[in-house]
């Protein structure tokens, strides 16, 4: 007992420690800032991820320390690691537009149907694993009114639950399949080009023809690994292989 009560004091003293180191760093960062120091700032900021801290406005403020040094790459980066986090501050968003303008890849994106636009509107009300949940309460909901429609003799309480167990039963169609689409959703990896430019291959290796050159601070999505490529996704769709060591993965 006396260990488990050491362990416990231990961790949390680690963790109050690392809570004090992030703020006093993450402070450090934030005066540096204000003097227009700005690779000061990067040091302290980078120190507070160091801790494991992990906030938009830790990431944000790191954006907006590389974006006066006219770091594109690395402030695109941490701009979308905090709109991540925070996907409605408008603050992130408009800073994160001002950094891509400044890209030299102008890629165009594949236009969306008007189904798919709300389809993904309606799908980010809940994550996905409160629409599994609702999912769930959906099929106690059908089960409840299955087991009184078996059991009553009441005609009028027969309609009524038969209504409800089919209605039930749409929902948890529905209600699963946005759960399943979240997930996928979420699951999705993108990376920002970090590398002053970069070929895109046909196939992993560099004897293959090149699909495109791309520069610095692009987005792209990760399709999969192979040893030291990823097959990525350009926003216009076309797909090819990228070098490992040219892209992070946000």
């Amino acid at each position: 007992m006396k260990k488990i009560l050491l362990y416990i004091t231990v961790f949390l003293t680690t963790l109050f420690l690392q809570a004090q180191s992030a703020g006093s760093f993450f402070k450090e960062g934030n005066k540096a800032y204000k003097k227009g120091d700005y690779q000061a700032a990067i040091t302290a900021y980078e120190k507070a991820l160091q801790t494991d801290s992990i906030a938009p406005e830790l990431y944000f403020n790191l954006g907006n320390a590389y974006y006066k040094l006219n770091r594109i790459a690395p402030s695109i980066y941490y701009y979308e690691k905090a709109l991540k986090l925070n996907p409605e501050d408008e603050d992130i968003r408009y800073n994160l537009q001002l950094a891509n303008q400044m890209k030299l890849d102008k890629i165009d994106k594949v236009p969306e149907s008007v189904f798919l636009r709300y389809k993904k509107k309606f799908n980010k009300l809940f994550s996905y694993n409160t629409w599994a949940w609702l999912a769930v309460l959906s099929a106690i909901f059908g089960f409840l009114n299955f087991t009184v429609f078996l059991f009553t003799q009441k005609t009028n309480i027969k309609r009524l639950t038969f209504v409800a167990m089919w209605l039930s039963f749409f929902l948890l169609l529905y209600t699963w399949y946005n759960a399943d689409y979240g997930k996928k959703i979420s699951q999705e990896k993108f990376a920002i080009v970090f590398s002053p430019n970069t070929d895109l291959m046909t196939e992993p290796n560099l004897t293959t023809d090149i699909v495109a050159r791309l520069h610095e601070g692009t987005k792209i999505k990760i399709l999969k690994s192979e040893d030291d490529w990823y097959l990525v996704q350009l926003p216009n769709g076309k797909k090819a292989w990228v070098p490992k060591t040219d892209i992070k993965i946000l």
